[in-house]
């Protein structure tokens, strides 16, 4: 068994600590207070899609510290004994509320919102920005490139470009977002997302020559598999994939040359050898862009692997984590807060939020408002409140499972008209708007 824990509680940063402890020993860590995550911009995108909010649910109802933790931090003086003693008595009992899994989110949208004592609250930063940032960076890459590939199946095969347990997270994210299949079966495991897979170049090149390297494929999964045909010579690696299986093979899967003007040549090959019905995959660090480049060739499906995992350029939501409200100690009244920092201010106090839809159903604008009860003066517009609480009393509450996050991701996004998801559209598709009150 490897010594190292898997407790959560140590996946943080050295200053939660030390500003629990300063809390602790001010007498403040008892303060109610509001956090909340959102993003200041969208990275020159559109839109993004919100993601990795059930395991880190379920990461937080395990939020706790056991004997190993507390004596680790002992050992290393970082706290004094009055912390250590809150920390063996901590498990959150605070109130989460957040966005859905699988809905879009704009500049300031209050994607999650956490009501709690401020030491209770403060010490889950870390934990909820990691699981946040990177699971909506891989959901967003995953809702361009499915909307570039245009229909057509797309498959995720990241794994071996992130640590493990990221690649995990990572496939479950780009689901949610509509990706078709992924090759890591722990996401199977887990969550009964559907896997797939081909077969490698080192599996051909185990065998003297392709022919052999493919009928012994054929023995295997039979007739009705893809088979990789880039590893020496493409026009006799296809005439191989036909002859060992009498035209009837599912597919062949191009990783490496012109994508575009080799599967022209493929398909032509296939055809007149009577693989009419043969599809034709391409791999090779695809991204949204250059899905869209070879949406026009005859390519049936495409592979997905390092540029979707690390977020296709942007490897984070840019989510951050900000106090909004607190009470002073001698009232349950809350009182705003906000940074005023020069390109790092925002709007204090707690927030709700509801998304403008038109007549025809297009989301029109992000409604953000400090009044729970504020609902817009017009009674003829249509709206969508867009939080709701999640946690709870220790517990979890609405757990969505992925199937359903996929399934609302692909209902929301179609509230954004398609010009406005196109990858080259820079800017949020939508305004977000403080409402005064």
């Amino acid at each position: 068994m490897s010594a190292h824990s898997t407790n959560p509680v140590l996946m943080t940063d050295h200053y939660e600590y030390t500003m629990l402890d300063a809390l602790v020993l001010s007498g403040k860590v008892n303060e109610k207070a509001v956090f909340e995550v959102f993003s200041r911009d969208l990275k020159e995108r559109s839109y993004g899609v919100f993601a990795g909010l059930l395991p880190l649910m379920e990461t937080i109802e395990k939020f706790t510290f056991s004997h190993k933790e507390i004596s680790f931090l002992e050992s290393i003086n970082l706290l004094s004994a009055e912390t250590l003693r809150w920390l063996e008595e901590y498990s959150f009992s605070g109130k989460i509320s957040a966005y859905r899994e699988g809905e879009l989110y704009f500049p300031f949208s209050p994607v999650m919102t956490v009501e709690a004592e401020i030491g209770e609250a403060l010490i889950l930063e870390t934990i909820i920005l990691s699981f946040l940032n990177h699971a909506s960076a891989v959901a967003t890459a995953a809702a361009r490139i499915t909307e570039s590939a245009n229909g057509k199946f797309v498959m995720e095969a990241g794994s071996r470009r992130v640590n493990p347990e990221s690649a995990v997270q990572a496939a479950r994210a780009a689901y949610i977002a509509g990706i078709d299949v992924t090759s890591n079966l722990e996401t199977s495991r887990r969550w009964g997302i559907p896997t797939a897979g081909t077969a490698s170049h080192a599996f051909t090149l185990s065998f003297p020559n392709e022919l052999e390297a493919f009928e012994a494929q054929t023995e295997t999964l039979g007739k009705s598999t893809i088979f990789l045909v880039d590893t020496y010579n493409q026009e006799d690696a296809i005439k191989s994939a036909v002859k060992v299986t009498g035209g009837e093979l599912k597919g062949i899967r191009l990783d490496s040359g012109n994508l575009g003007e080799d599967s022209i040549a493929a398909r032509e090959l296939l055809d007149s050898l009577g693989a009419i019905d043969a599809q034709i995959m391409v791999s090779g660090d695809l991204d949204e862009y250059k899905i869209a480049d070879l949406t026009t060739y005859p390519i049936d499906s495409f592979e997905s692997g390092h540029r979707l995992v690390t977020g296709s350029g942007v490897p984070s939501a840019g989510f951050v984590y900000k106090l909004v409200a607190i009470t002073d100690g001698t009232s349950e009244t809350f009182n705003p807060v906000a940074k005023k920092a020069t390109g790092k201010t925002n709007q204090g106090g707690r927030k709700f939020a509801k998304r403008l839809l038109s007549d025809e159903g297009f989301a029109v604008e992000e409604v953000i408002t400090t009044n729970e009860n504020d609902f817009l003066n017009n009674p003829d517009t249509q709206a969508r409140e867009l939080q709701t609480v999640i946690f709870q009393n220790g517990e979890i509450f609405n757990k969505w499972n992925v199937h359903e996050a996929r399934a609302h991701c692909r209902a929301v996004i179609k509230e954004l008209p398609k010009e406005k998801r196109e990858i080259h559209f820079s800017s949020p598709a939508i305004p977000t708007t403080f409402k005064e009150v």
